[in-house]
């Protein structure tokens, strides 16, 4: 099978990278505020859909992870948290453990895991250039502090990885048969050299970006990032789901009641039609995802 390439599998990247950015924020508000486990499902499962398809079958694995997060931190909270009517069974000397206590930590479990999902997409999609491009002249040395903190961990395990790699292979790397004294001393050695790294890729870095004029005032910037009537258009439609969701949905999107009992109000058809927006509006980058590759197909089907 012939393999998808990035601008195939992804159409989300084609967004302006604010029009990006503003979409996570949105996805992201809406997970923590919209407390309802019926929209906190409805999140995870957009939240999913996107990530399967920037990921493919590689996301699974982690979306299981996260199902069993879900699992451990609903059986969990009644652990610690004895309140509620509805008592299950008793432990440790009579202490209950409470079916609102179960619900809290599945509501708390599922917003988590929405979250860590909203994250990783974003991480795929929102790229250190295009964050760059967005708070670059708003506040530049935040940005270039954000950009090399967030790639400093995996450029520095590529880097570890071949140090290890390029000991191993003059036979200095750690073996199973070492004494710990051994190998402790053959990491601190790689250490030592990812230390001295960074110290010196620091150094290159401050001459490179004095050398182009950063931090003074009336430098240029450039950007291959343009805003296009399709931007105008995605946005629009995107603001204008997102309101209406809110505006159906009203408050019974924005809690629910576990203690002493589970209180969970019964949506009339305002509330469906709100929370059916609300999927529409995380669903959008998954679906444009999806007709990117179907579109992709059909093309090599008429090769």
């Amino acid at each position: 099978m012939t393999p998808l390439p990035q601008a195939a599998r992804s159409a989300v990247d084609g967004w302006h990278p604010a029009l990006a950015f503003l979409f996570f924020a949105g996805a992201l508000l809406g997970c923590m505020v919209l407390a309802n486990p019926a929209c906190l499902m409805v999140s995870f499962s957009a939240a999913g859909l996107l990530y399967g398809s920037l990921r493919g079958r590689e996301a699974w694995r982690f979306i299981a992870g996260l199902v069993a997060v879900v699992v451990v931190v609903a059986c969990a909270t009644p652990l610690f948290t004895t309140d509620g009517a509805t008592v299950l069974f008793r432990w440790l000397g009579g202490r209950p453990y409470t079916a609102e206590a179960l619900a809290l930590g599945a509501s708390t479990g599922l917003a988590l895991a929405a979250m860590m999902l909203w994250f990783a997409s974003y991480h795929l999609v929102m790229t250190s250039e295009k964050f760059t491009f967005l708070f670059g002249r708003v506040a530049p040395a935040l940005s270039l502090l954000l950009t090399m903190t967030l790639r400093l961990v995996p450029a520095y395990r590529r880097k570890a990885d071949a140090l290890l790699s390029a000991r191993a292979c003059i036979g200095k790397g750690a073996r199973e048969s070492d004494s710990l004294r051994e190998r402790v001393a053959a990491g601190a050695t790689v250490l030592g050299h990812l230390s001295a790294d960074a110290l010196e890729g620091a150094v290159v870095t401050a001459d490179s970006l004095r050398s182009r004029g950063f931090g003074l005032a009336g430098r240029t910037h450039f950007g291959i990032f343009r805003w296009t009537v399709r931007d105008s258009v995605i946005l629009g439609l995107l603001a204008a789901v997102a309101v209406a969701s809110v505006a159906l949905m009203g408050p019974w999107g924005f809690g629910l009641m576990y203690f002493p009992t589970v209180v969970f109000p019964a949506p009339g058809a305002s509330a469906v039609a709100g929370l059916v927006c609300y999927g529409l509006f995380l669903a959008a980058p998954a679906v444009a995802n999806g007709e990117r590759r179907l579109a992709w197909r059909w093309s090599l089907s008429r090769m």
